[in-house]
């Protein structure tokens, strides 16, 4: 048989035989990504692909971001991802400040175009999509008389809030943002639809929602949360310049607001003694926050800081809820480029920080070469502290003040020295202080699961192993699955 006839044999073959042998062998099919898919060759590809920390993102490059419209896109993105082998990153407001919510050939889905709303004001219920964000969320219900147990952060989605457990302005008044939560609907790694309350099936996953950070056991595509009628409060803002006893400040602070009285909350936000407070037109030292009573009482009972020192600048009125909230966002919040590079860790400090502790604080905020280099600490307690440490995975309640340590350079190359400024300062504060919180994640902590959770650690490794045994979401600094040697009830 000569050798042209053998090629034609095999041709006939390969035209003919294979497509009938194929239906014994099918080939895989995977899902198609739906809903709005950017891929990198797409002109808004290097938009899409950074956080809000252009730091920690502009050197991330994933392999597509799905802008999910619906949870039916949720779905087809987690099967695309099982069937092609791709790791997936989970995305709502794209406020993670470390940039774990993209990465290099990961698929990214993005679920902030998710932003439905059903209010039920009779039973102050509201029905949410986790594409909304604190600012979103505040107008739509400020609209309505309501408002929500949320953040001080307009651009933070809500579903990243509820998972890191939710600290803001109501946080002794009414609690963290995961404890008004009624019901999440979650997709798994399987891409099925859990709906998860705190009496179901699924209870143990509804527990690790409540402050186990994103990103863990699945993508969040609607949840129910509780909402309260709004009210007018005292807004105060007591500004003092470096030339005033920090010290004093410091002090009659804690003193003030280690109380657990749920009528206050309050920041003390300190910054270098080099801030540029001429150029951004605010006080490098700031008492603020909001009072649930008259401006009369909040002045008299203000008056032990009011009589430090002398302030420059001194803001107690009336104002609604709505506008304390953009207030205390206005007042805090410095960033001297729309791509801030910057650094943020933090710690709980369960007790008073004692003068050794404060003498610290103004030592190296007094030194510092660094103008943005910010200390704010959270006054804390209250109703968080009416729920027991192990009730969510929310594990430090019982803390008297969170305290946020951030730095900010504008120049490329000055990064090194501010984070180790700022991992010193950190380091400092450390007998003093306790664990650091999720929603502000610190990626040289040595023992993360430790710091983050605390004793919630392994009971949330078994909630993992439970519903994500393949490990399928996993990141930098992810929750993994219990080993064989930890024992799950």
């Amino acid at each position: 048989m000569s050798k042209y006839i053998v090629f034609a044999l095999i041709a006939i073959l390969i035209l003919f035989g294979l497509p009938y042998f194929s239906k014994f062998f099918p080939t895989k099919e995977c899902s198609q990504l739906t809903g709005n898919v950017v891929l990198k060759d797409d002109a808004n590809y290097d938009k899409a692909r950074l956080v809000s920390n252009f730091y920690t993102s502009k050197n991330r490059f994933p392999k597509a971001i799905v802008y999910a419209q619906n949870s039916k896109d949720v779905q087809n993105a987690i099967r695309w991802a099982r069937c092609n082998n791709v790791q997936v990153r989970i995305r709502s407001g794209g406020h993670h400040h470390e940039g774990y919510s993209t990465g290099t050939d990961a698929l990214v889905i993005d679920v902030s175009q998710m932003k439905e709303i059903q209010l039920d004001k009779e039973n102050q219920i509201a029905t949410i999509q986790p594409g909304l964000n604190n600012l979103e969320l505040y107008t739509i219900l400020n609209k309505n008389g309501f408002t929500h147990v949320g953040g001080t952060c307009s651009e933070v989605g809500l579903s990243g809030l509820v998972l890191s457990g939710g600290i803001g302005p109501l946080v002794r008044r009414v609690g963290l943002t995961c404890d008004t939560l009624i019901s999440v609907d979650i997709v798994d790694a399987n891409a099925n639809i859990i709906t998860a309350t705190k009496d179901n099936e699924y209870k143990d996953l509804f527990w690790a929602t409540c402050g186990g950070g994103g990103g863990n056991f699945g993508v969040i595509t609607s949840m129910k949360i509780k909402v309260f009628p709004t009210s007018d409060v005292t807004w105060f803002n007591i500004g003092w310049d470096w030339d005033q006893p920090m010290d004093e400040i410091i002090a009659a602070w804690q003193d003030f607001f280690e109380q657990p009285d749920r009528n206050w909350f309050s920041h003390l936000d300190l910054w270098a003694k080099s801030f540029p407070e001429e150029e951004l037109k605010k006080q490098p030292i700031k008492v603020l926050g909001v009072f649930f009573g008259s401006q009369e009482d909040a002045k008299k009972q203000l008056e032990p800081l009011l009589n430090i020192g002398t302030p420059a600048s001194t803001v107690i009125e009336s104002v609604t809820w709505d506008k304390a909230i953009q207030n205390i966002e206005a007042s805090t919040a410095v960033f001297l480029t729309e791509k801030p590079e910057y650094k943020s860790t933090g710690a709980f400090a369960m007790e008073k920080l004692p003068e050794d502790a404060v003498r610290k604080l103004y030592e190296a905020l007094k030194t510092s070469p660094s103008p943005l280099l910010n200390v704010l600490l959270f006054s804390m307690s209250g109703a968080t502290a009416d729920i027991a440490p192990t009730d969510t995975a929310y594990f430090y309640r019982q803390a008297k003040f969170f305290i946020n340590y951030s730095s900010q350079w504008l120049k490329e190359e000055e990064d090194k020295k501010h984070k180790t400024e700022l991992t010193a300062l950190r380091q400092q504060l450390l007998p003093y202080t306790v664990g650091d919180y999720i929603g502000n994640p610190d990626p040289e902590l040595k023992d993360y699961m430790k710091e983050y959770y605390g004793e919630n650690a392994t009971r949330l490794q078994c909630v993992k192993r439970k519903y994500d045994p393949e490990n399928f979401f996993h990141f930098e600094q992810s929750i993994p699955p219990a080993t064989a040697d930890q024992k799950c009830e």
